[in-house]
């Protein structure tokens, strides 16, 4: 039986006590004072009790109603049309990878169009022999600042970022729709602010609210339906699930794709998963609180092998799409038909 010690209030002297005599007074052994036994506090259970009660309401509201509502699991491309590497006075935003494309001046805004264009034109036919379901425009807002500002992740700032992309955006993607491809592009959960010119991305609280005008605008104006979140912040941000989960629910016709792979994420997007950084496989205990949850798999530079293990009946493999290259030949192999 435990003891515990105690002292009495008379005479100062301490002494050692069952606690099966909790409750009762107990005779000083030194003095015969009485001295009585407190009762057992119940301030750490009914504070235990409490947070195992919120953690299971945690997790119940992130799995109930639970599952993306997402049946074509058909390849996704990817495209980057823009390159900071390749950035020039002519070509501040380093399109189409080309220094010597001259986008200012008289006549660059045509030359760019045509570009553009041709661009689309060329993705479209890779996508369509790859068999995807659609792409995912990395960059629209050009690349005129190095990483890790490169991907804006902002549709709202084409207008402001490149003036060049603004006015032919619309005609950009309505080719792809039009080819029966769904389109999307990649927002942040931070906002884009500039201080004394410099850009950096600033984090925002109301995380929810920021994504969802990202997304409405993209909807709004291009009929974008898939959507990559850049720079997730993870396990280094508990309410980060809590906000997404709310955006899902609001937003329940767009597919999202956070950055890194994090459990919670399951419970209502597809994470994105890239085979030359992770292993690409789930824990089997998210495939037991998520049976009908599913990744995307970027399998740039993997080789079958790598695709084989990673690779989920479900899944959707995200590939190159702007050329035909063995990504490609790997979407077609790993390929779900739309259900």
């Amino acid at each position: 039986m435990a003891k515990l010690k105690m002292t009495c209030p008379q005479c100062g002297k301490s002494f050692t006590c069952s606690t099966r005599f909790r409750g009762d007074k107990i005779s000083c052994p030194a003095c015969k004072q009485l001295v009585p036994f407190p009762r057992r506090s119940n301030k750490k259970i009914v504070i235990g009790a409490a947070a195992l009660l919120l953690i299971v309401a945690i997790i119940a509201w992130l799995v109930w109603p639970m599952g993306v509502q997402w049946p074509d699991r058909r390849p996704i491309g990817a495209l980057f049309p823009a390159s900071n590497y390749h950035a020039s006075a002519k070509n501040p935003r380093g399109w189409f990878s080309d220094p010597n494309l001259d986008v200012t001046g008289p006549g660059g805004q045509e030359r760019f169009k045509k570009a553009l264009m041709d661009y689309a034109d060329s993705s479209i036919a890779v996508l369509k022999r790859a068999g995807a379901q659609g792409v995912i425009v990395w960059n629209i807002e050009g690349e005129e600042y190095p990483h890790n500002i490169s991907y804006i992740g902002d549709p709202r700032f084409v207008k402001a970022l490149a003036p060049e992309m603004a006015p032919e955006a619309a005609e950009f993607f309505k080719r792809f729709r039009d080819a029966g491809l769904r389109v999307g592009v990649t927002i942040r959960p931070q906002q884009l602010v500039f201080d004394h010119g410099v850009p950096r991305q600033a984090v925002v609280l109301d995380m929810k609210q920021l994504l969802l005008d990202k997304i409405d605008y993209a909807r709004t104006n291009w009929g974008a339906t898939l959507f990559y979140i850049d720079s997730t912040y993870g396990i280094f941000r508990p309410d980060e699930a809590l906000q997404l989960r709310r955006l899902a629910a609001q937003r329940p016709d767009v597919l999202l794709i956070p950055e890194h792979h994090y459990l919670p994420y399951q419970a209502f997007s597809a994470p994105y998963v890239s085979l030359r950084k992770d292993a690409g496989v789930s824990s089997a205990l998210a495939w037991k609180l998520f049976p009908q949850s599913f990744e995307v798999l970027d399998v740039s530079d993997a080789s079958p092998d790598q695709v084989t293990v990673a690779w989920h009946s479900g899944d959707i493999v995200l590939f190159r799409g702007w050329y035909w290259n063995s990504d490609c030949e790997l979407a077609q192999m790993f390929k779900n038909t739309p259900k």
